[in-house]
């Protein structure tokens, strides 16, 4: 059988959290011929840099790439250029990350905590400081925001403040180096779909059935991927020089949260709207009338 060649591009994240792929799924799909079963010989390419990623989507260079929402849509209303074909996880909410002597929410009166600008604005954080510490924001504690995560992990770092809210993959980082979560926080600082599938206007035309093709692998290959707790792990410290200890937490926190539907929630596509663009008229609705193929926003 013939097969089609097809590049997918994915990022790191940055600094500290730098060994993490937010989907690593592919790598595992590729060994287990999964895409080949598909008609497709995929090339899982790592591009560090969302703007060099788009460049070669742009020229043709590659069909997809792995992005977080929020760089995704930003893209989108600035050039209307790129299409989403689906997401590979909607949801992942924050842990709160302390240091040692912190025990409980109402242990950080008198002190700093950190959350991202963009995702702390749209967060209920004040009231459930109040609800789970007695704790009124600006009075008791201050909260800094800075306007990136990487920015709140290293204030954490740096003692600047005492806690922080962050991305799993962060807090990971932040508990080998001695910090601990507060196992009490509720699930109410998210980062709305952390990873999107993204391609050009012009790829979606002129490649649409190798598009499908591709979605209905990559939904097998995150099945393969979960149900492969060992296989993965040892993926991680292969790919990601992860060690044992932290690809295991990884896999059961973190890769755990993917979702082989490959669809976007409707409720996480209207949180991030309200972190990137909240003046937008027309609501989640219309953005996803506009950006996102038919077919792949869940209501």
């Amino acid at each position: 059988m013939s097969l089609t060649r097809f590049t997918v591009l994915y990022g790191k994240l940055e600094g500290a959290a730098g060994k993490f792929s937010r989907d690593p799924s592919g790598y595992l799909s590729i060994e287990a011929g999964i895409f080949r079963q598909k008609g497709l010989e995929v090339s899982w390419q790592h591009v560090q840099g969302t703007e060099e990623r788009y460049r070669r989507l742009e020229s043709g260079a590659a069909d997809i790439s792995l992005v977080v929402g929020r760089a995704s849509l930003q893209h989108f209303l600035e050039s209307g250029t790129t299409r989403l074909i689906g997401s590979s996880m909607n949801s992942c909410p924050y842990f709160l990350i302390v240091e040692a002597g912190i025990d409980e929410v109402r242990d950080l009166k008198e002190k700093s905590i950190a959350c991202r600008e963009g995702t702390a604005r749209v967060s209920p954080i004040a009231r459930t400081l109040q609800e789970k510490g007695g704790l009124e924001l600006g009075k008791d504690l201050v909260l800094k925001m800075p306007e990136g995560d990487q920015d709140a992990f290293n204030m954490l770092m740096s003692r600047e403040v005492q806690a922080a809210l962050l991305p799993r993959p962060f807090a990971f980082v932040g508990e080998e180096r001695g910090f601990h979560r507060i196992g009490n926080w509720p699930q109410v600082v998210d980062d709305p779909l952390p990873v999107t599938l993204e391609t050009m206007e012009k790829t979606l035309r002129e490649r649409e059935k190798d598009l499908a093709a591709f979605l209905e692998a990559h939904s097998e290959g995150i099945r393969y991927l979960k149900a492969q707790r060992d296989k993965t792990i040892r993926m991680l410290g292969h790919r990601f020089g992860l060690s044992p200890v932290l690809a295991a937490k990884t896999f059961d926190e973190y890769l755990i949260l993917l979702d082989d539907r490959l669809t976007i929630d409707l409720k996480h596509l209207e949180k991030l709207l309200a972190q990137v663009a909240p003046d937008r008229p027309g609501g989640g609705r219309k953005l996803a009338s506009e950006w996102i193929i038919p077919g792949v926003l869940r209501c």
